[in-house]
């Protein structure tokens, strides 16, 4: 029986119980803040990286794992496994995936496929979930790889800031805009499409930002699995939450936190939804 493993990064946000169910390897990206770098949810937990949010100077920054904390996990997998799946966080993020493919090419390229997922988050999380479940059941890494691949195009992932000030600290908009929409006390709306962050909506308070993140992800058609997620607050994710509910009563709502890395740039008022679309 073939024994395949599946890989990804800490951005997938996963729950840890899975994680050791279905035998996944995280390798984790890196924070970096006021001089200091930390592993992400290793060195540094959910809890503590938004609380220092709230509460210190400084901006924190991310960089993805090194080529050899890939070499050094596909090494110890394959002493085992007959072949990895790898599956990261976009390429247009992150530079995750350069370092997971330049690792695999040095270590094994014909036992190794790295897959970019195009999103972060939960979605790619839900991605490895059902990889590694299929990999567990005996399936060969042509069968897995050809799951994960059609799975991409049917993920999707909606969330709302609360702030501006953490996308414009990353870069990700100018100090102008920035300025524009605090002072508005706007609210920016947003989808992950083709591995990129596309803004979709701007509102002017938390309540409407929250229900036009509902009317966005209801709007996406025909739903199969739906995962709510949310930064520091849990209110506004209950929220979310129950809107969801309401409007896809049939569906059993996941719930997960948005980790430090994908926190940095959106602060720790992010809240949002994942889902894998019908097929």
């Amino acid at each position: 029986m073939s024994r395949i493993r599946v890989v990804t990064d800490s951005t997938a946000d996963m729950d840890e119980g899975e994680v050791q169910r279905f035998g996944i390897r995280i390798v984790p990206l890196n924070v970096h803040w006021n001089g200091e770098t930390q592993q992400d949810k290793v060195e540094i937990s959910v809890d503590e990286f938004y609380r220092r949010l709230r509460e210190e100077k400084g901006t924190p920054r991310t960089s993805q794992p090194s080529v050899g904390q890939f070499e050094e996990a596909y090494g110890r997998l394959l002493q085992e496994a007959d072949a990895i799946v790898s599956i990261h966080i976009s390429s247009k993020l992150s530079g995750t995936l350069n370092s997971a493919q330049v690792a695999a090419r040095n270590v094994a390229p014909d036992r190794i496929t790295v897959i970019d997922s195009f999103t972060t988050t939960a979605a790619l999380g839900a991605v490895v979930l059902r990889t590694a479940r299929l990999a567990q059941s005996g399936a060969s890494r042509v069968e897995c790889v050809s799951l994960a691949e059609g799975l991409l195009p049917r993920l999707r992932l909606v969330a709302c800031v609360d702030t501006l000030e953490f996308l414009r600290r990353g870069g990700r908009i100018g100090r102008a805009q920035a300025l524009a929409g605090n002072l508005l006390a706007i609210k920016l709306i947003f989808q992950i499409q083709g591995g990129e962050v596309i803004p979709v909506e701007r509102v002017r308070t938390r309540a409407a930002a929250i229900r036009r993140t509902a009317d966005a992800v209801s709007a996406l058609g025909s739903i199969e699995e739906l995962c709510v997620l949310y930064g520091d607050d849990p209110a506004p994710g209950r929220q979310l939450y129950d809107m969801l509910k309401v409007a896809h009563p049939l569906l059993t709502l996941q719930w997960g936190r948005i980790g430090p890395v994908l926190g940095t740039h959106t602060g720790p008022g992010v809240v949002g939804a994942c889902a894998i679309m019908a097929s």
